[in-house]
This record gives C-alpha cells, sequence and structure tokens, in this order.
C-alpha cells in the first residue's frame, strides 16, 4: 500500500519538494519492482504546489526534449522538476575515483565506458528553482535465476551534470 501524497506547504516549497521527491523516491521502487521496469517520467511543480507529469515523446531527439523541458519550465513558472528514469551509472569504486572525476569533469560519459564497469539503475531526481538538488540511485539487480530487484537507495547531493543537469538557467 502506498504512503498518502505530502501536503505542500507554501511557505516552505523547498522542503515540500524534497518531501515530494522523498515519496517518489518510494513510490517508484515499489513500481519497479511489481512491473520489473519503470518509464521514463517528469513530475513538474509550481511554487503553490500545483503539479503536473509528462514523459518525453518516443521519437523526439533527446536535446530537443530538454530544449523543451526548459522552455515549459520557464513558461510555466516551474518551482521544481522530479525526474524518475531507468539509466546507466557508474558508482566509484574507491575515495577519489579518476573515472568519476573524468565523468563529472565531463571529459568522458558513461556511455563510453565497458558494460562490465558500467551499472543498470533506477534514479529519482529533483532540482528546485532556488538550486536545490539531489538524486537517489537504487541500482537494478538481475540475478541469473530470473526476476529483478533493487539495491538500497543511495542518496546524492552533488550538482548533476548532463542533459538534465541543469534546468534551472
Amino acid at each position: 500500500m502506498s504512503r498518502a501524497f505530502p501536503e505542500w506547504d507554501q511557505g516552505d516549497p523547498s522542503g515540500s519538494m524534497r518531501r515530494v521527491a522523498d515519496w517518489f523516491v518510494e513510490e517508484a521502487r515499489a513500481t519497479f519492482l511489481k512491473d520489473g521496469t519503470h518509464v521514463e517520467l517528469f513530475f513538474l511543480y509550481r511554487q503553490d504546489g500545483q503539479g503536473t507529469m509528462g514523459n518525453p515523446p518516443p521519437k523526439m531527439d533527446r536535446d530537443q526534449f530538454t530544449q523543451l523541458l526548459r522552455q515549459t519550465i520557464r513558461m510555466n513558472d516551474i518551482y521544481g522538476v522530479v525526474h524518475v528514469v531507468e539509466a546507466w551509472v557508474y558508482v566509484p569504486k574507491k575515495p577519489n575515483d579518476h573515472t568519476m572525476k573524468q565523468i563529472l569533469d565531463g571529459e568522458m560519459g558513461v556511455s563510453d565506458l565497458k558494460k562490465g564497469d558500467k551499472t543498470e539503475a533506477m534514479i529519482v531526481r529533483y532540482e528546485c528553482r532556488d538550486g536545490t538538488q539531489r538524486m537517489w540511485i537504487s541500482p537494478i539487480v538481475r540475478p541469473k535465476t530470473g526476476g529483478v530487484a533493487l539495491g538500497d537507495a543511495r542518496e546524492m547531493g552533488e550538482t548533476a551534470e548532463g542533459r538534465f543537469g541543469t534546468l534551472f538557467d
């Protein structure tokens, strides 16, 4: 049974976005474990808590979609965005991992890595107009015996890079 959607506090929109994102982490994990997959979704919220949902058109170029999303954010006075997606990620193997530094600096992308060096994951990320952002990465586990599972959600606060790294610029 899912938890109740968090109440929006208009006096604390950033805190409200955090509570909404926490809720989406749990809901996305439950959906993934039930269905074995999760479609990519974007949830856009105004400062008063009014929200809408959407997903990228299947055949639209990702860069074109990013441009459309940013335009939608500006035109609709969007305060915060929650993004749910399955993607390949790199998990650092040690502190000060050189490969992670190269990825964060934009010298290489996760797509450049060999299959054994990247991990399939479900990601939930949110970003607010005030610059607040967090990301939860749940590694996807596909046992050889079949089925699917998720590792624990790892919360990260670093600034995200890439196409959807900074939506409010």
